[in-house]
């Protein structure tokens, strides 16, 4: 069984720079050197050499592995290539323990053969570090033929399926033969990979915690209710659906899993119903330690702005404290809303925290030398392209080392900067936010003393049996 997908890998075309000082003799003059880096990132990542075991398992179809950038830039030069997407990224995976490393190389290298070996530039790439062994491809965007762009649409996309089940069949592999069902998207895939909380994850965890908590469909529904979802058990409708405060659009609840089904559910209630559970009697509690601090806490400074409104906004999600068990089910809708968007928000309150950052200014001024910084290394790195096309031996590797630091400080430079813009865009949403979540618990807290006024009082119409007293 073998999964294909591809995708376009586009250049950095916010910092257009030249590749080569004589465009004529060497590149066209509409790739920018990032746009060029993009491609050998790519190029790096296929043939990575702790993923293929030293490159024995690497072949170029149409180009020499070794050259095979330079070999579909000068395709590129050679046709006026101006597209800015510059090459294309697929790859093939096998299911577990089906195919040898050599097999499923070998049908990659069919695969590429049969889908752009007469017309386009191909490097085939056997990853082996994963249970899945994969194939990647990297595609050059231009035809060195023709001058033609291969067009990533649905009819290729099947097409290369087709080929790739062919070649399945061929090798007596398994093949999807009814494939159903809508695609998961890749962010949500990884998510739920990852163990990280989704809108679905979360989801089962209150309907799981709202079970355990029922006897009747009548309390089910009640205990979604207190975790801020709606479940409409309609007796014309085949399937049930919940809602969560702030959906668009409701979800049948039959898509979480096959414990999620109307009959699952009914059944896991009424197990409630007649399990009896025993509980251990307590035991003696710890003592609680109490420890006494000299002095006062009045000249201690209050951690605020930037810092401590993600430092808050991290306490909230339960990112902070690290290791607390946190039950997502009863978070607040809006909070709920940005458990996918933890990882960004993590690294957003590292860089504020590591960087003292505590206003808009710090932020803008820290942002602009990085910046500035970015614009230097560049105009190094290209100073120092030009000096390694007229180098050659251990001067040429001595350059290529240094090309090699300052990409991965501008790697991170970049990242850096994307953080920032990140937190720029995402400080005032931060903060309406907690306004809203103060004001809704306020609220709550309102509306539970008052029930307990009631519950305490009896009825709202008794007459004072004390008499005013």
């Amino acid at each position: 069984m073998a999964v294909c997908e591809i995708w376009d890998v586009r250049g950095r075309l916010d910092h257009p720079i030249d590749y080569a000082e004589n465009p004529e003799k060497t590149a066209n003059p509409n790739y920018s050197e990032t746009d060029l880096q993009a491609l050998v990132d790519v190029m790096e990542y296929a043939t990575n050499q702790d993923k293929t075991e030293q490159r024995f398992f690497v072949t170029g179809v149409n180009c020499d592995p070794a050259s095979a950038r330079e070999e579909m830039m000068i395709a590129k030069a050679q046709w006026n290539d101006e597209s800015e997407i510059i090459c294309y990224h697929g790859f093939q995976s096998f299911k577990s323990g089906e195919v040898t490393p050599k097999q499923a190389h070998e049908i990659g290298v069919r695969l590429a053969q049969r889908m752009w070996g007469d017309r386009f530039q191909v490097i085939v790439a056997t990853h082996l570090n994963t249970d899945c062994l994969h194939n990647h491809f990297v595609v050059n965007s231009v035809s060195f033929m023709d001058g033609k762009h291969y067009h990533d649409n649905k009819a290729n996309l099947r097409l290369l399926r087709q080929r790739s089940d062919e070649l399945c069949r061929e090798y007596a592999l398994s093949v999807i033969e009814r494939p159903s069902g809508r695609k998961k998207p890749y962010a949500l895939y990884q998510a739920e990979k990852n163990g990280m909380p989704t809108r679905d994850n979360v989801a089962r965890q209150a309907v799981d915690e709202a079970i355990s908590k029922s006897f009747t469909l009548k309390d089910f529904d009640r205990q979604m209710a207190e975790m801020g979802y709606h479940v409409r058990f309609d007796p014309n409708r085949k399937y049930w659906t919940i809602m969560g405060k702030g959906w668009k659009r409701p979800k049948r609840l039959y898509k979480l899993g096959d414990d999620y089904t109307n009959e699952r559910i009914m059944e896991r209630i009424r197990e409630n119903s007649y399990a009896v559970k025993f509980s251990r009697f307590a035991g003696p509690q710890k003592p609680i330690p109490v420890y006494r601090l000299k002095g006062t806490l009045n000249g201690v400074r209050k951690i605020g702005g930037l810092r401590g409104l993600y430092l808050h906004y991290c306490y909230r999600l339960g990112i902070l404290p690290k290791n607390r068990k946190q039950n997502y089910a009863r978070l607040h809708y809006l909070l709920k809303d940005d458990l996918m968007k933890m990882e960004a928000i993590s690294q957003e309150t590292r860089l504020l925290c590591r960087n003292r950052i505590d206003t808009v200014e710090q932020l803008c001024s820290y942002k602009e030398s990085l910046e500035t910084e970015m614009a230097d290394l560049l105009q190094k790195r290209k100073g120092l392209y030009s000096q390694s096309r007229k180098m050659g031996g251990e001067e040429k590797e001595a350059i290529r080392s240094q090309l090699s630091d300052l990409s991965k400080r501008l790697r991170e430079i970049r990242k850096e900067v994307k953080l920032c813009e990140g937190i720029e865009a995402r400080n005032d949403t931060l903060k309406e936010k907690l306004k809203t979540i103060r004001a809704d618990e306020e609220q709550q807290r309102k509306e539970l003393m008052t029930n307990e006024h009631k519950r305490r009082s009896g009825r709202t119409d008794r007459p004072n049996e004390l008499g005013g007293i």
